[in-house]
């Protein structure tokens, strides 16, 4: 098989095992590769840090302050040459999409890629779930502009807001979309009707009345017959939405949250304290949170929690998932997203 694969500036995806899981992170989200090499001092591969590892260690409540040691795989595939037949057939027998190739001094000198193997574009697998994206508030937070625009027609770029939503799930299969409206919701329904080459199933479901970000499942639960997603209309998150499906159904959860990485400075001097005396100060530090990014997936039955008419919110209805025995998960993501649900967030996506 020839190799006409891209290849990767290895130093950007490499990472030294003395290193912590948030720098990790960082180094992650700027290379996009999906995968990091841990060296030792003498710059010889350890393992290998992907997303499902970090996942795994906020997930397993691991402070992101630890050491990658805690968190890597000690035992990666590798192979010694850049062969893509012998890539192929690693990756099939072991259910991997990426392999580095190391020299006879087990440095890392490559990476392997599952779309290097592809001679052609990567046919995405059509999936019937349903996406509901709540586009229905008066966005209230961006005034004045919202009084002229609704907030899902916000452009990023060349793009509304709503588009781009639209997009990152049709990229993983993801192709229904049912669209609850009400404020300008004629604006919406009009681009809708004039953008026809989305190439997508597009439903609108019209509030009569303002029914908070879970309300208007009650309008839809004729047509969630099956595990859908919700996305509010002002976020949008750079992460794989058929891993989280997957992820959901594997861990049997009614409801997930889609809980994405984000850091808050303190601007204050934190005290530390070390046995009740104090130790430090840390000038106006960074702290890292797992925040609630508006993304969720949610088995039918959720929405049978809700009454007809009721304006509810999603942290209403997660609650009373719980109190019905349903079980809530949390998918970790750590790549970027943007929220445009408020004027700063919004401004800082236009610069």
């Amino acid at each position: 098989m020839k190799d006409t694969g891209k290849q990767h500036n290895i130093l950007k995806i490499t990472i030294s095992e003395t290193k912590t899981i948030l720098e990790a992170v960082q180094l992650l989200n700027e290379a996009a590769s999906q995968i990091l090499f841990v060296v030792d001092e003498c710059g010889s591969l350890k393992g290998t840090i992907a997303d499902g590892d970090i996942r795994r260690a906020i997930i397993g409540g691991k402070e992101l302050s630890s050491s990658v040691r805690d968190v890597y795989n000690p035992n990666p595939k590798s192979l010694t040459s850049r062969s893509l037949d012998e890539a192929k057939a690693l990756m099939e027998e072991h259910g991997i999409t990426r392999i580095p190739v190391v020299n006879s001094a087990n440095e890392p000198v490559s990476l392997i890629c599952f779309d290097d193997i592809l001679s052609c574009e990567r046919t995405v697998e059509a999936r019937s779930n349903k996406v509901v994206v709540m586009a229905g508030g008066r966005g209230s937070r961006l005034d004045p502009i919202t009084k002229i625009i609704p907030k899902p027609l916000l452009p990023i770029g060349d793009k509304p807001m709503l588009e781009l939503i639209m997009e990152s799930f049709a990229e993983c299969g993801f192709h229904d979309f049912l669209i609850s409206v009400n404020y300008r919701k004629d604006f919406i329904k009009t681009w809708l009707t004039e953008r026809g080459n989305l190439r997508c199933s597009v439903t609108c479901v019209e509030e009569k009345e303002f029914l908070g970000t879970a309300g208007s499942l009650t309008l839809m639960k004729d047509s969630l017959k099956e595990t859908f997603f919700v996305s509010n209309c002002d976020i949008l998150v750079d992460m794989d939405y058929a891993s989280a499906l997957q992820f959901h159904r594997e861990n049997g959860y009614a409801f997930t949250v889609v809980g994405a990485l984000k850091k808050v400075n303190v601007p204050y001097g934190v005290i530390h304290l070390k046995e009740g005396d104090f130790d430090r100060i840390e000038e106006k530090p960074d702290v890292p949170l797992i925040v609630n990014s508006g993304v969720y997936i949610l088995e039918p039955q959720c929405s049978d929690l809700i009454d007809e008419g009721e304006k509810i919110d999603m942290p209403d209805l997660i609650e009373r998932v719980q109190s019905n025995g349903g079980r809530v998960g949390v998918f970790p993501v750590h790549r970027k997203w943007i929220d445009i649900g408020q004027w700063g967030e919004y401004k800082k996506t236009l610069d």
